[in-house]
């Protein structure tokens, strides 16, 4: 089970106006966003928000997640008072629409700009359906916004990443990876690396998939590499994670990965130029045999980098936020 925890900053309280409910899915499975969502919540209940996160289904729990914040269900007659503010996802099509017509502050927060479209739909606008303003969690996706839908300002909420969880440990020769985004495109790169490198075809390739946070940490703290296949990302939160556990990072930023990719802290390939992918990671574990020193010279910058994404700083960032909204 993951568990978000962050620490309490001693702040006056604001004065109570009206909830803040955070629009959420009903994820059995893990997920980036809905985790993110919870750590907003949490951020705000811990400095006098009266901040809830909102299912569909009466009495939903995520059981993936340990996070304990206030929840309210769609389908337990929820009532909306015009002095509530709506948070909602940038691909929630179905909240849009429900909330479009009821007297309330309605905001979206986007996570990814690849999904507007899921919410967004016939060429519609956030305007028409009543949404007074938009912040997100990386540059990427605001400058998107801003260029694509016109807004003059889209505040960026950065993510986290506990890093009291992930940090380097004693490093093994092994690949880690995820298979969830584009399985073929890894087969390939897995397939062409065997045939390239048949040097390293005892090197262990591990996987990362439907597992607690505690054991994607664990996978990375201990691999010298980490396979990077993200794919139209507003972020990408595996890549950041295994920077701070010192992996050597090969693969794709997934473009929202630009946030915080480098040359200097990665090998990072043309996005899915997947060839190059496969001879780039051969080539980067010959580095490692070598002892080559660009490659403690890339760990520690990668570390560095990803020492930027606390939840100290996104509790800053959330609560310059919400303190000149909810007024």
């Amino acid at each position: 089970m993951q568990t978000i925890r962050v620490q309490k900053t001693e702040i006056q309280s604001p004065k109570p106006t009206g909830r803040i409910i955070y629009v959420n899915y009903d994820s059995l499975e893990p997920s980036g966003g809905v985790k993110v969502i919870y750590s907003h919540v949490l951020h705000l209940v811990n400095n006098g928000y009266p901040a809830f996160v909102l299912h569909t289904q009466k009495d939903f729990r995520i059981p993936w997640l340990e996070c304990d914040v206030p929840i309210l269900y769609a389908k337990d007659n929820l009532r909306i008072s015009p002095n509530d503010i709506v948070v909602i996802p940038e691909d929630h099509n179905t909240a849009l629409n429900v909330f479009k017509n009821i007297q309330t502050r309605k905001f979206v927060f986007c996570q990814n700009h690849y999904y507007i479209f899921n919410g967004l739909q016939n060429n519609d606008s956030w305007r028409n359906f009543g949404v007074t303003g938009i912040f997100c969690c990386s540059s990427i996706i605001s400058d998107f916004i801003s260029e694509v839908f016109g807004y003059s300002e889209v505040p960026v909420i950065h993510n986290a990443i506990p890093l009291d969880l992930f940090e380097p440990r004693n490093k093994k020769l092994q690949i880690a990876y995820m298979p969830r985004k584009i399985p073929g495109e890894l087969n390939f790169i897995r397939n062409l690396f065997k045939k390239l490198y048949k040097q390293y075809d005892k090197i262990p390739w591990i996987c990362i998939d439907k597992v607690k946070e505690s054991k994607v940490a664990e996978i990375m703290n201990e691999s010298a590499v980490f396979l990077s296949t993200s794919t139209y990302e507003g972020f990408g939160l595996p890549p950041i994670e295994a920077m701070a556990s010192g992996c050597i990072v090969v693969g794709f930023h997934g473009d929202g990965g630009l946030e915080y990719a480098s040359e200097d802290n990665g090998f990072w390939c043309e996005w899915n130029n997947i060839t190059d992918c496969a001879k780039t990671l051969g080539q980067v574990i010959t580095l490692i045999e070598n002892d080559d020193e660009v490659i403690s010279k890339k760990r520690g910058q990668a570390i560095k980098t990803a020492g930027e994404y606390s939840y100290k700083r996104q509790e800053k960032d959330l609560l310059n936020y919400w303190s000149d909204i909810y007024k």
